[in-house]
């Protein structure tokens, strides 16, 4: 298995797991890595009457048509739908800005509400690929027009910005936000989670439940059958709450084209001498003795895969400090939206799926599907690691229905198991999600193993 580590830079270029990796930049933070391509200025063609649009794209490829847009017309009023699914989604912007959950805003009446009447005006962000701020900056043309009228930016890019192939975000990360696409998938982490992946979109859907640091697609451990007492979490603690930040550290991340890459230092699930909830003979009281574990969470993330665009590769790599008894890694898991209530089994070698029940919750052996009612959207996951030897389970299913539509969440996981394990050991793992309608999913992971069964999957 390849290393999934992102190169961390402190007083001294330092590598965790392995060696840095070429074309990686430096930002104004010391500890974080991101490549930031540097923006080139638009050609302007000024006139009494308009502006030429023909501009210089982040790549450094000429970007629009030439044609004459009337930029300074957008100013006056908003004439498109502020609702657009390129712009805004209500679950990824109360999912983007924890001061929102803290307000009550957790439906999409009231999310829409509060970015009609103070979002846009405010330079939020409401869609992984499109930022009124990030789209200012990139284009000095915009920032000449409108200076920072975001609803301006966001009129324009809708009406003539799109077509004129303007990028809406900064490849490589800005405002705390990290987001990789190919032509169909947006995939996109965030400081708020400690770079664990919080936003998946397809077809202007979001799939990811955020609600608080335990959902997410993310890596977590279980160590020597303790459960969430000895339980490192990438996108951090249970106490972190709705909380715009996390007790994970972020120590590198790496986001250029369709490549994700994160390495952090996660956060132990309970704080110190917590006791649990809901106590088991095996974890009464939380057993760790500080906030934030010693253990390091490496992943790579490939949106697309050996030509199918529906499938996204997870690498993982973790870093094991101490000697153990036994390590369950969840590599990934996943919390959808919480209309996402259909489960399905898959069997690859037939592609056929079949419904299956969230309850009793629990793993079986089969790869899991999880759409909404009517396959409009899904999500499976699949891992070619599995089934393990000695492995009743591998994929669990589990449903947590609520009223609160910013807290309804239903969960896979993909699930490996150690035995003992030295200190300082390396646990690699590789698995596959596969995000579109259910027939997309359904077809994309039957495409993903037949490749793998005939070696040519990478």
């Amino acid at each position: 298995m390849v290393s999934t580590a992102v190169t961390l830079v402190q007083e001294q270029r330092l590598s965790f797991i392995a060696p840095p990796r070429s074309g990686w930049g430096v930002c104004s933070l010391p500890w974080r890595i991101m490549l930031v391509k540097t923006t080139l200025l638009h050609l302007l063609a000024a006139t009494s009457l308009s502006i030429v649009t023909t501009s210089c794209g982040v790549d450094g490829s000429l970007q629009g048509n030439g044609n004459i847009a009337p930029i300074a017309a957008a100013r006056s009023s908003l004439s498109v739908d502020p609702f657009d699914s390129r712009v805004f989604n209500w679950l990824f912007y109360v999912n983007n800005y924890a001061d929102l959950l803290a307000a009550g805003i957790r439906s999409e009446p009231a999310a829409r509400s509060h970015w009609t009447r103070y979002g846009i005006a405010e330079g939020r962000q409401a869609s992984p690929t499109f930022h009124t701020r990030q789209y200012l900056e990139l284009y000095a043309d915009l920032r000449a027009a409108f200076g920072s009228d975001y609803r301006a930016a966001l009129d324009h890019y809708l009406t003539y910005g799109i077509s004129e192939r303007r990028q809406g975000f900064r490849s490589g990360g800005a405002y705390g936000r990290y987001t990789v696409e190919n032509d169909i998938i947006s995939v996109s982490s965030s400081d708020r989670t400690a770079g664990a992946i919080d936003s998946i979109v397809w077809n202007g859907r979001e799939l990811v439940n955020s609600f608080d640091h335990g959902r997410q697609v993310q890596l977590a451990l279980s160590i020597n059958g303790w459960g969430e007492c000895y339980n490192p979490t990438e996108a951090g603690g249970g106490f972190d709450e709705s909380k715009g930040s996390s007790t994970s550290q972020l120590l590198g991340v790496r986001a250029t084209g369709i490549n994700l890459a994160t390495t952090i230092q996660p956060a132990f699930w309970m704080l110190p001498g917590v006791r649990h909830p809901f106590p088991s003979p095996d974890c009464t009281v939380a057993r760790n003795t500080a906030a934030r574990s010693n253990y390091r969470f490496s992943k790579d993330v490939q949106v697309g895969v050996a030509g199918i665009r529906h499938a996204i590769q997870f690498l993982s790599s973790v870093y094991v400090p101490d000697d153990v008894r036994s390590l369950t890694i969840e590599a990934p898991t996943g919390y959808l939206a919480g209309d996402f209530t259909s489960f399905y089994t898959v069997n690859l070698d037939t592609g056929v799926l079949s419904s299956v029940s969230p309850t009793p919750p629990g793993e079986q052996q089969k790869p899991l599907v999880v759409a909404s009612p009517d396959g409009s959207a899904a999500m499976g996951a699949w891992s070619p690691e599995l089934p393990q030897v000695g492995n009743s389970g591998g994929y669990g299913k589990f449903a947590f229905p609520s009223s609160d539509a910013t807290e309804a969440t239903n969960k896979w996981n993909i699930v490996f198991r150690h035995g003992p394990l030295a200190a300082d050991t390396i646990v690699s793992h590789r698995a596959f999600l596969v995000v579109g309608s259910l027939e997309n999913v359904r077809v994309a992971m039957k495409q993903l193993y037949d490749l793998w069964r005939s070696g040519g999957l990478p």
